[in-house]
């Protein structure tokens, strides 16, 4: 369903073990598979998610342009307004901040 990257460290947080899922599925939908590429680990700020277990980052080097917004556009309306979904120049980082 999906890959890590090496050396990554994933936390068991339900609420992002569910937005994995989703992303997984939205990415496969299009004919590509997840690599997450960050979770726990990794160099953030201090006051990031990924700390907590409530953010990662997944791969987007190889998602071709036309593809990659329309698949960012159906993570963030499956997942909705509880999880924030970024498009950064690297990569797609998803965290769950329903306060946020």
């Amino acid at each position: 369903m999906f890959a890590v990257k090496p050396g990554v460290v994933l936390g068991s947080m339900p609420e992002m073990e569910y937005a994995r899922r989703i992303v997984a599925r939205v990415y496969e939908r299009y004919g590509y598979q997840l690599t997450i590429t960050s979770g726990y680990e990794g160099s953030h700020s201090a006051a990031s998610l990924h700390y907590k277990g409530l953010a990662e980052d997944y791969r987007t080097r190889d998602i071709r342009p036309d593809h990659l917004e329309r698949i960012v556009s159906d993570i963030r309306e499956t997942l909705g307004s509880d999880y924030d979904v970024v498009l950064e120049a690297t990569h797609l980082h998803v965290e769950y901040d329903p306060e946020g």
